[in-house]
């Protein structure tokens, strides 16, 4: 799995120095956790906030979030099928309201 900070900083329109203003970090910090290893999950929550988008969204692209949808467990699928497409991992899915 990699993580789409940069993919969602360029689709909000915004620098990687305003976001990093906004996150109350260096522009060099940030750009390390956007090429380095994947940064804690409450670092995630703060960059998605921050851009206003999903924190799954800097994981996962639409596409690989409907696949993982589709592979989400009901009556003919069990919960041990319901894995990760990139690592194999078991997922959980949680409905939101409207989707």
């Amino acid at each position: 799995m990699e993580n789409r900070i940069r993919e969602r900083i360029i689709e909000a329109g915004v620098t990687q120095k305003d976001l990093a203003e906004r996150l109350g970090m260096t522009t060099v910090g940030l750009n390390q956790l956007i090429r380095g290893t994947m940064p804690k999950v409450e670092t995630f929550v703060k960059i998605a906030e921050a851009l206003g988008v999903p924190a799954w969204s800097l994981l996962l692209s639409d596409e690989e979030l409907d696949a993982i949808r589709a592979t989400a467990p009901n009556k003919e699928r069990p919960a041990d099928e319901f894995l990760c497409p990139k690592c194999g991992a078991q997922l959980k899915v949680v409905p939101v309201d409207g989707e």
